[in-house]
């Protein structure tokens, strides 16, 4: 068909004006928690004193001047900590939960706590913020660091690298003049470094921006976060977004008065929504006070904050990253919850819990180790405890050699980079320059001995347990005839491996009313021995009394998601994965199985119904193929905004699909994006191989150490209800794969040359991964864009080659 000659010129006017399109300056507001869905409520209330819409700013500047995008989603779990890595690096999630523990070490990762930095950075034992240093252990940038330092500003946030301290200082004279109920106050609700500081970092951008050598410009802001999470009030959320769109003004309006106003773009990026709902208050439901208990299997556990029973003075204490909290019912080890935690717990996750138990079999050889010693045993139970020990020895002898012999090797390759950086080190200045200060240089020389130190530790922490390990696998049947300690055999402060289906589901937590039973062939009878729990089952029917809102189940589980290496399974050929499969479960009967797969490099997503799914003791996986019905984990089947049409939803469902086709299918249902973000979630890279060089050993050793920060499971709480012990938080919160949670907020704008649509809303899905990859691209940087695994947004991106910089 022929184009009129006008519409011609009109294409032809259009792409000139693509190719020349030029952002030279990109100023990002990150906004903590602020759902898509209350940020459109807001948007078309109109404020009857002005007669305009209750966020003026965001739709001068978004709504009618830039573009946004309607359907953005978090790509794995709606926390912080994960959200913001992929939002920062454009990569593949590496950080999983808020908080992460090494299940060998008993190190945690305490990523939302600021406060040790702070007092780190000054005593020069830190530079960067806790998730930046696993980031660069790995080699993952952020976006931030492919600009210059002397070009980039960043604000006070989680993925921080070093500290203003002028913004610091000019603050703090702020917060101080405050009551000390006031500070409490703030602490208690997640109130992480002020008002003052976000205030100080404001005027500090804006500052910024009259120097056209800064290219990058970055503002955090958790106040809408705050205030969701302690109210389901429209009114005081309201109140919470007319503060970021007077902000949104006052930022936007300096932009325009800046040298580069006409080459800036200036974008809004929330890390995941709230589940907030006017009238109904979230419950919560004490998992450290479940596992505490008898039922819950008498766990000393663990936790990276004080729960709210323990909430006096030493509850407000902001450096404490590990708590153990006893248990009075432990069948085994009553007065050793400080050498022998046996559960670990990521509570700050609202709406997930991410638990680690310690290894069951190491349980199991803790109980015999006393067991056997006990005084009055019949000879015949004690042998048969011994021939019970060492079968259970035997069972992980190949896999504990392995890892004594692995570890060996990596870490005398980290003895030797440790001795190389030491060298290096020495070798820096011991003065800097103003020069090489603007350039941090000094931070760069600081984070190598920041580096250094957390090599040392490192070291230490996993040659004990190696040690522990060796100890174990020496014994010989012979050793037991004398007494042995079980405290100088079973290493303390470790979970150990992870545990398979079969553990978990016949989880050890104490010896037998009756000790050591024989079987008819005088074995010993490991059911009635021990004490076990089913937690699969035991979890998934917790269930309270006091049902106090129509709103709200009475059952604060949703269901369990969990790893089962895909070693385990034989699958029929249509249905082999690539990847482990992930095992999702509601109960005995609602089961499911998420299957991966890799075509011509690009991922694959299968759902297969499953029910009765079991683990043998030696490792085989079974169960019974389920026909798709209601109420199967993630409850797409019964969805009406699933995108498939209800006569062939079975057979969709589980079929092979692109990812990209599962997020547009699935994208507008009550779990959003579920399935692409539980595959993300669960996204474990495979540990190197090849040669034994130095190069390659460290490398194995950091994926290992990444690896042994994964749970055991994950508890997804019921809609409305949260395990955030810490403090319950009745307004609202996030961690799920609800909709609600997981759709979050991109909005972008820019001056008249940058090419930014105007008056534009993309509805096509985009995940967190496109980010990154779309700020690059804009901004010229194409070929770091295409190393990416993101999409860029295309709506976006003008038509046309842009040179790279």
């Amino acid at each position: 068909m022929m184009r009129p000659p006008v519409l011609c010129f009109f294409f032809a006017l259009l792409a000139c004006a693509s190719l020349s399109a030029e952002v030279k300056r990109v100023v990002i507001i990150k906004l903590d928690g602020v759902p898509e869905a209350v940020l459109e409520r807001e948007l078309a209330r109109i404020d009857p004193a002005t007669h305009k819409s209750s966020l003026p700013w965001i739709q001068r500047v978004f709504e009618q001047g830039g573009t946004r995008l309607e359907n953005f989603y978090v790509r794995a779990i709606s926390l912080s900590a994960p959200s913001w890595s992929m939002l920062d690096t454009g990569q593949h999630l590496e950080i999983h939960g808020n908080a992460e523990f090494d299940r060998y070490t008993y190190h945690v990762y305490d990523y939302l706590n600021f406060f040790p930095f702070y007092v780190g950075y000054a005593l020069s034992r830190k530079v960067d913020m806790p998730g930046v240093e696993v980031l660069d252990d790995l080699g993952i940038p952020l976006l931030s660091d492919y600009f210059p330092a002397p070009s980039s500003y960043q604000s006070f946030q989680l993925y921080q690298r070093g500290v203003s301290w002028k913004t610091l200082q000019h603050s703090l004279q702020s917060p101080f003049a405050h009551s000390l109920r006031e500070l409490l106050d703030e602490w208690t609700i997640g109130f992480e470094i002020g008002n003052s500081v976000e205030d100080q970092s404001e005027r500090d951008l804006i500052a910024k921006l009259a120097d056209p050598q800064v290219r990058y410009l970055d503002y955090f802001t958790g106040d809408y976060d705050h205030v969701a999470h302690s109210t389901p009030d429209p009114v005081s959320q309201r109140l919470a977004l007319q503060r970021i769109d007077a902000l949104v003004g006052r930022i936007w309006t300096a932009i325009e008065a800046s040298p580069l106003g006409a080459q800036t773009m200036l974008v809004v990026v929330s890390d995941h929504g709230m589940n907030t709902e006017p009238g109904v208050y979230s419950q919560g439901y004490d998992l450290v006070q479940f596992f505490n208990s008898r039922t819950g299997g008498g766990h000393h556990v663990v936790t990276n904050r004080h729960p709210l029973t323990e909430y006096k003075l030493k509850g407000l204490d902001p450096f404490v990253s590990e708590v153990v909290t006893p248990s009075e019912d432990s069948l085994y080890l009553k007065g050793a919850a400080n050498q022998y935690p046996t559960a670990l717990l990521d509570l700050d996750g609202n709406e997930r819990a991410s638990i680690y138990l310690r290894d069951s079999d190491l349980n199991l050889l803790q109980i015999l180790l006393e067991e056997i010693d006990r005084a009055g045993i019949d000879a015949a139970a004690r042998r048969a405890g011994i021939q019970a020990f060492f079968k259970i020895l035997d069972r992980h002898r190949g896999a504990w050699q392995s890892t004594v012999d692995e570890l060996g090797a990596e870490l005398e390759a980290l003895s030797r980079l440790i001795e190389a950086q030491r060298i290096q080190i020495e070798a820096q200045p011991k003065k800097w320059t103003a020069a090489q200060r603007d350039a941090a240089l000094d931070k760069a020389a600081r984070r190598m001995n920041v580096e250094l130190e957390a090599w040392r530790e490192e070291q230490r922490e996993y040659a004990e347990y190696a040690h522990a390990l060796s100890k174990l696998l020496a014994l010989r049947p012979a050793d037991l005839d004398r007494r042995l300690n079980a405290v100088n055999l079973i290493p303390k402060h470790a979970m150990g491996d992870f545990n398979t289906v079969f553990d978990v589901e016949n989880y050890a937590v104490g010896p037998g009313a009756g000790g050591l039973a024989l079987a008819n062939d005088g074995s010993l009878d490991f059911a009635r021995s021990f004490e076990h729990v089913n937690y699969m089952s035991l979890l998934t029917r917790l269930a309270v009394r006091n049902n106090v809102q129509a709103n709200v189940a009475s059952r604060p589980v949703d269901f369990i998601a969990m790893r089962i290496p895909r070693a385990n399974f034989a699958l029929p050929p249509e249905q082999t994965p690539d990847e482990d499969p992930i095992w999702l479960y509601v109960n005995e009967e609602r089961q499911a199985l998420l299957l991966a797969r890799h075509i011509d490099g690009k991922l694959e997503l299968r759902y297969v119904p499953v029910c009765a799914l079991v683990q043998d003791y030696d490792g085989a996986v079974h169960f019974r193929p389920a026909q798709l019905a209601r109420d199967f984990p993630l409850r797409l089947f019964e969805d009406p905004d699933l995108a498939v049409p209800e006569a062939g939803r079975r057979d969709w469902l589980t079929s092979w699909h692109a990812e990209l086709d599962w997020l547009r299918a699935v994208h507008r249902t009550k779990y959003s994006n579920g399935m692409v973000a539980l595959h993300e979630q669960f996204l474990q890279a495979a540990l190197p191989g090849g040669s034994g060089s130095d190069a390659a050993l460290i490398e194995r050793f950091k994926q290992r150490k990444r690896r042994l920060a994964e749970p055991d499971f994950l508890v997804f709480a019921n809609d409305h209800w949260n395990f955030n012990v810490r403090g319950f938080n009745p307004g609202g919160n996030h961690g799920s794969f609800f909709r609600i949670s997981t759709r979050s907020l991109w909005m972008i704008a820019g001056g008249a040359e940058t090419g930014i649509p105007r008056h534009t809303r993309v509805e096509e899905p985009y995940d967190s991964l496109s980010f990154v990859p779309t700020i690059l691209d804009l901004m010229g940087l194409r070929k770091q864009a295409s190393l990416l695994p993101g999409r860029v947004v295309g709506e976006l991106v003008p038509a046309g080659p842009q040179p790279d910089e």
